[in-house]
């Protein structure tokens, strides 16, 4: 982006504000299954992978390790995963996705489908296609 352009555009501000309302959206759309936007994140990682460090959630959701290890904790009193030890090294905790949490997680992604049809109807199927393009590209770390 040029100097010029980023003066004309107040892009912050703009994004900022577009994915609050998309969050807040989200959130609200996911209410009813008790699951948070990276609950739901979590869960789909576990059900498409398979027991996983917990670790590897830090960097998957951009959170802090005590922050993973609370989301965890509230899947597991829910009973939604599961912990365990690593085989080759028990100081490792894994977590696995539990009967109930694969159900949870199906009701999750149904809603946030719903959500993001509707969130993206005022768009072409063209645009949207560009609108992600856009987004990963601006998302590409120096």
């Amino acid at each position: 982006m040029t100097t010029g352009l980023a003066e004309e555009v107040d892009f912050v501000p703009a994004f900022r504000d577009a994915w609050r309302r998309v969050h807040r959206g989200l959130e609200k759309n996911l209410a009813s299954t008790g699951l948070t936007i990276t609950e739901l994140r979590m869960l789909k990682s576990l059900s498409a992978d398979g027991p996983s460090p917990m670790a590897r959630f830090s960097a998957e959701c951009f959170l802090t390790a005590p922050s993973v290890t609370a989301v965890i904790d509230r899947l597991e009193a829910e009973g939604l995963v599961e912990r365990g030890r690593g085989s080759e090294d028990r100081r490792v905790v894994t977590v696995s996705i539990t009967q109930k949490g694969q159900e949870r997680l199906e009701v999750g992604l149904k809603l946030n489908g719903q959500f993001v049809r509707r969130a993206l109807r005022s768009l072409s199927r063209d645009e949207a296609r560009q609108l992600v393009a856009l987004m990963e590209k601006l998302a590409v770390e120096e």
